[in-house]
């Protein structure tokens, strides 16, 4: 039964929401499937919400699930995510959300059940902006079980994310950017790994993409934002957008499938 579920849902052209701002974004759709020609990896952790039927992850080294909820750090290699007339929301979380100690975590869907009520607005692509930082900060506290405090980064490294989030992706350098904060190379590598969990060029590569999401606007053209990103061509922009989303770009922004809300 579940093959013959997988397979029904295949052949139907899947339709989804997505709230996105820079560095995080959620996603609902009432089914789901997502089986990438090879594993992927997000640098944020992901929340994982079914509101009806639960989903089916494969993950890490082939690691099976079957829940309503579940969370997945960063890092770890998505195989494919199967969620048929589940109503799904998937949170990607800020970088600092959240630690973690295993690979993939299944959580208690309970502990949720206070975020339906805006989720039913979201899916439809009726809640507002600030409902969604609510939601987000809502999500978190049913993870941690506290309200989430704010990030406290070393003020070089905060330099460092938003001249990341300015420049072209082919301009960013860990020399350029240790230059301009008056820090060695080796000691920005250090404090930017310290803070972040990630290398400047893996980060640059992820902010690079959401950029493109952020400038995408109905009848301009892909090619063009590529290269205003800092993308040498469009396959390079597909292959980074498959990494970080699972998905290629013509498929997320198009206006057949996708509603695109964004956020500041």
């Amino acid at each position: 039964m579940y093959r013959t579920a997988i397979l029904k849902s295949m052949t139907t052209a899947l339709r989804f929401t997505v709230y996105y701002g820079m560095r995080r974004f959620l996603l609902l759709a009432p089914t789901f499937i997502l089986e990438p020609p090879s594993p992927y990896r997000r640098l944020s952790p992901t929340l994982l919400l079914a509101c009806k039927e639960p989903f089916h992850l494969v993950v890490g080294d082939g690691l099976t699930m079957t829940a309503r909820a579940a969370l997945i750090a960063p890092k770890v290699p998505r195989h494919r995510v199967v969620a048929v007339d589940s109503d799904l929301a998937i949170f990607d979380l800020p970088i600092h959300a959240t630690t973690m100690s295993t690979p993939v975590q299944s959580l208690d869907f309970e502990s949720f059940t206070a975020l339906l009520p805006a989720l039913a607005d979201a899916f439809p692509g009726k809640l507002s902006c600030e409902g969604v930082d609510q939601l987000f900060e809502a999500a978190v506290q049913a993870i941690s079980g506290r309200c989430p405090s704010p990030e406290t980064i070393d003020p070089r490294i905060e330099q460092a994310l938003q001249l990341i989030d300015e420049l072209p992706f082919d301009e960013v350098t860990l020399t350029g950017l240790a230059r301009r904060l008056g820090l060695s190379p080796s000691r920005l590598r250090h404090l930017f790994k310290e803070d972040t969990g990630h290398t400047v060029s893996h980060y640059a590569r992820w902010a690079a993409v959401w950029r493109v999401a952020l400038l995408w606007q109905q009848g301009r053209r892909l090619t063009e934002i590529a290269h205003q990103v800092g993308f040498h061509d469009l396959a390079h922009l597909d292959h980074a957008f498959i990494e970080v989303f699972g998905l290629n770009p013509s498929t997320l922004i198009n206006p057949e499938n996708v509603t695109l809300v964004r956020c500041p």
